[in-house]
């Protein structure tokens, strides 16, 4: 045995363990090559054996007696060892192909030399002190070193923020969003749990994250969609999407009138509430997480068993196909290309190691034959489920004859998905042992390609080894059943069967969570929660003008009922009352300040209403005793110097309290009229106005019918009113001109926009080309070089990178050309006003028209009646605006169309799509004004556009 090829193997095996230790450089790298020399060494010696191991057999071959000398047992046993150790090195170095393949760190676990044998296989024991004694003192194995990940700790920072937002949005809006809010929260908790998951695991994949983030939201808008649609009729959908837009445009100043009111007793509450909202739903999640968890767990056991049942039923096809031609022939050749003689085959089959390899290679190719049957497997399961998810979610927002479709949809979509499961096993049962033929002669021309040459033939084996090969060939069989039972069960659970657990798990798990929340009383919470979002709404939200004033029928029901009841002096007053007095003569610019007594008798502030005290023309302060024995319906009370009690007579004191409020000096008989006249002005208001009323009494019928609501109902309260902020800084005529024509970033726009407050009520940033053209064009043609280059330059990235391109949309092109231009003329340019424009110019960016981009580019920053005269066009000659500004503009026209042409020129000559020529041919045509020609074709195309 060649000592040094020993000690070359130690010593290389050795210095891989130290340098995975010391973790310096390309440190996966270097140990992978320390161990492969190891391995090369060991060949040496393992070779060695084997021919001395031979010549031993050979020389005691004709000897009486059977039993193996002494030497012969040391070499075997030798040879045993080596195996081991060589086993550990290949172990070794797949875990470090693994670990640098995904970028992570790598350590390495030691144990004695013992370890690797047996305690009761005395030889191997005595064969393992020989390699300590001669330096191989410790083997070790190689695991991924645990890291702390932080992508799940953002995750978890993004998913508090979520909750956050949620929950702010909960506590203080209304309608949509306040839904989007609870979406946020329940996203958020989600998130939480996935970045605590991977925090503990070190695990994480940005991009499974997004694709399940992506699949969530989805489902969610979609089934939104779907549940409004099937419940309300189309057209009844689209006037709840136009209801929402206006209800959208209407937030800012909803939410100003609530940060002006500051944290009153009510918007507390809300937030209180919002906060136990939050709290419960974590609650809920946790459970039903580790619900998730349990179930997944008896699933996985389920479906081994499964497996199992599958594999027996198959056992006997698969052995009969293994007989039969040509892959009995081929699996033969295989075998027998690993050996050159009966003594190797003997030593293959019988070998434990080399019988698992010679397995592990044929189990590679039944996984391969199996592959394309689980291609595109996931996202066909992740489809289906998200259309069972959308179903399920209208069946639950629908009642009557819209859930029965959906249910009958539901059916027809299962009895597809079991045709199509089904459809997929038999194929797979059909084709697999095709594919594997495939498989197996792939192997045998690459083993040609690589030299190989049969030596020996199935007919020239011995009854023995012919025995032997059988033997083995029945444990392959096995390994194939295996590998085709877990694809059948995979494909089939993942095409049908997991689709019916889930619905299962919905069922079990609805009613666990149903029992969880009855526990936590979340639906009270969620109760209370919305009766203060109806008090938001009553209270701050601005009124549509633009709704009919006149809305008949089922429509205005709830307006013409109240109407009816206020004018009964036994008909309590509430809030609501306040506010519609407020949009009259009545309560014009009057500010109106609730107060109550908090727990400690102190009066603070429950709501405040109307304008602020520096704007409003009067105050009116009234005292709120909410429900008690002493009074059963609530009771206001006027402070005035020291609190006036309002005797009521148990009827509604809201009129009597507010007239007292507004003339204290007022006679009894003079306030009771009065009160009578403020009921009138409210009745007559609401005959006159149902269409702007009816979002407001109808959430305060829903109110009325949440326990606790009439409280939120008692702060009601006037609008705020909006105040037309002065500008910081007045520009004259002069100052604002040195704007007009202006080229920079929309980046550099905005600062000067910071810098110079005020600028920006005469000034626009005009990107040209217009951001959603360049956008829409990537969408027509992802390879469209001028839309990529354009993108580019958007992103500051090259080549592009696609994850930023949302940020273009986001942040409206920051590092996008824009031109400074007149507000009142951008408002006119076909960029601005036609959709059909930016739509034809995406088109023409995205077939790489440079010069035709630029030029629709240029006709698209020009006003309307410019380029049509014969449409009733703004032409801005009847405006109250600084001519100066448009006659500069005018005149700046083919100047800065020329320096925005140049600035493009200079960011995408180096991106190889725009070159000097199309420079030369774009500033020709501005210089020859083709803009102003009719006869052009471009021009007349942006004519046609025009609406």
């Amino acid at each position: 045995m060649k000592q040094d090829e020993s000690w070359a193997a130690i010593a290389f095996y050795n210095h891989a363990y130290c340098t995975i230790k010391q973790q310096n450089g390309d440190y996966l790298l270097k140990a992978k090559n320390d161990l492969v020399k190891a391995k090369e060494s060991l060949k040496y010696l393992s070779e060695e054996s084997m021919v001395c191991l031979q010549f031993v057999k050979m020389s005691s071959a004709n000897s009486a007696n059977s039993n193996p000398t002494s030497l012969e047992k040391q070499l075997t046993t030798k040879c045993r060892m080596l195996s081991y150790i060589d086993k550990n090195i290949d172990d070794a170095i797949q875990k470090l192909d693994e670990i640098k393949e995904r970028g992570r760190d790598a350590k390495a676990n030691k144990s004695p030399i013992i370890s690797l044998v047996s305690n009761a296989d005395e030889d191997l024991q005595v064969e393992a002190n020989n390699l300590y004694s001669g330096g191989l003192r410790y083997v070790f194995s190689v695991e991924e070193e645990p890291r702390f990940s932080w992508e799940g700790l953002l995750v978890f920072g993004f998913g508090i923020l979520q909750i956050i937002g949620g929950t702010l949005l909960t506590a203080f809006t209304f309608g949509t969003l306040a839904q989007i809010g609870i979406g946020l929260i329940t996203e958020g908790i989600s998130d939480c749990i996935s970045g605590i998951e991977a925090m503990v695991t070190g695990e994480f994949s940005w991009k499974s994250w997004a694709i399940e983030k992506a699949i969530s939201i989805g489902v969610s808008l979609t089934s939104f969609g779907v549940g409004k649609l099937i419940a309300k009729g189309f057209k009844a959908s689209m006037t709840l999407i136009k209801g929402f837009g206006r209800q959208l445009k209407a937030m800012p100043k909803f939410l100003s009138g609530q940060v002006k009111e500051g944290l009153s007793v009510v918007a507390k509450t809300n937030m209180k509430n919002a906060a136990k909202y939050t709290a419960k739903k974590i609650a809920e999640e946790i459970v039903i997480y580790g619900l998730g968890k349990a179930e997944e767990k008896i699933l996985a056991e389920l479906l081994n068993s499964i497996k199992n049942d599958v594999k027996k039923g198959i056992d006997d096809n698969v052995k009969s196909n293994m007989k039969k031609e040509p892959l009995a022939k081929l699996v033969d050749i295989i075998i027998l290309s690993h050996v050159d003689n009966e003594k190797q085959l003997h030593d293959l089959l019988e070998d434990k190691n080399r019988r698992s390899q010679l397995l592990a290679i044929f189990k590679d190719l039944s996984n391969n034959a199996v592959q394309p049957f689980h291609a595109d497997l996931w996202w066909q399961h992740k489809l289906n489920s998200s259309i069972s998810k959308v179903i399920d979610k209208a069946k639950a927002e629908v009642k009557g004859t819209a859930c029965g479709i959906l249910t009958a949809i539901e059916v027809v979509h299962l009895g597809a998905l079991a045709v199509d499961a089904i459809k997929a096993v038999n194929s797979l049962s059909s084709k697999f042992f095709s594919n594997l033929h495939e498989q197996l002669n792939k192997y045998i021309k690459e083993k040609k390609e690589n030299g190989f040459s049969q030596k020996m033939k199935v007919n020239e084996l011995s009854t023995s080894d012919t025995e032997m090969l059988k033997k083995f060939k029945q444990d392959l069989a096995d390994t194939i059943s295996t590998v085709l039972a877990d694809a059948l069960v995979e494909v089939f659970h993942q095409k049908f069967s997991s689709h019916l657990v889930s619905h299962a798990q919905n069922e079990i798990n609805s009613t666990i969570s149903g029992y969880v929340r009855k526990g936590l009383k979340s639906d009270r919470t969620e109760e209370k929660l919305r009766a203060g979002q109806n008090n938001r709404y009553i209270a701050h939200m601005p009124v549509d003008q633009n709704s009919k004033h006149e809305l008949a029928g089922e429509a205005g029901k709830h307006s013409q009922s109240h109407a009816e009841k206020i004018r009964n002096p036994d008909t309590l007053g509430t809030i609501l009352d306040i506010r519609i007095l407020s949009e009259t003569d009545s309560l014009k610019n009057t500010r109106v300040v609730i107060l109550t007594e908090n727990s400690h008798g102190k009066l603070t502030k429950m709501q405040e209403l109307g304008p602020d005290a520096k704007y409003a023309s009067e105050t009116v302060t009234f005292i709120y005793r909410p429900k008690s024995a002493q009074y059963p319906n609530g009771h206001y009370d006027v402070p005035n110097n020291q609190t006036v009690n309002m005797e009521n007579d148990d009827k509604s004191c809201l009129f009597q309290s507010l007239a007292r409020a507004r003339n204290a000096k007022a006679s009894k008989e003079e306030n009771a009229l009065e009160a009578e006249h403020l009921r009138s002005v409210v009745a007559n208001t609401l005959l006159k106005q149902p269409g702007q009323w009816e979002p407001f009494i109808k959430r305060k019928v829903w109110t009325e019918a949440t326990r606790g609501g009439d409280w939120y109902l008692a702060e009601g309260g006037g609008p705020k009113r909006k105040i037309t902020a002065r500008p910081e800084k007045q520009f004259d005529e002069k100052q604002v001109a040195e704007y007009v024509g202006k080229g920079e970033t929309y980046r550099e726009w905005k600062k000067d926009l910071r810098k110079n407050p005020g600028i920006g009520q005469y000034i626009n940033g005009d990107h040209q080309p217009p951001v959603d053209s360049i956008l829409e064009a990537r969408r027509k043609n992802q390879n469209s070089k001028l839309a990529n280059a354009m993108l580019e330059v958007a992103t500051k990235s090259s080549p592009l990178n696609p994850d930023l391109i949302d940020n273009v949309h986001k942040y409206h092109g920051l590092d996008l050309p824009v031109v400074s231009v007149p507000k009142e003329m951008h408002y006119e340019f076909p960029s601005t006003k036609s959709q059909s424009f930016r739509e034809y110019l995406a088109t023409t960016i995205s077939k790489d028209d440079v010069v035709g981009s630029f030029k629709l580019t240029i006709l698209g920053a020009m006003p309307r009646f410019k380029l049509d005269s014969t449409k009733n066009f703004n032409n801005f000659k009847d405006n109250n605006v600084s001519q100066t500004r448009l006659a500069i503009f005018e005149n700046s026209f083919q100047q800065h169309s020329e320096t925005m042409v140049q600035t493009w020129y200079n960011l995408l000559q180096d991106k190889g799509v725009m070159t000097r020529d199309h420079r030369t041919t774009i500033t020709e045509w501005i210089k020859h004004r083709g803009y102003d020609d009719q006869n052009d074709p471009h021009r007349k195309q942006v004519s046609n556009l025009l609406n």
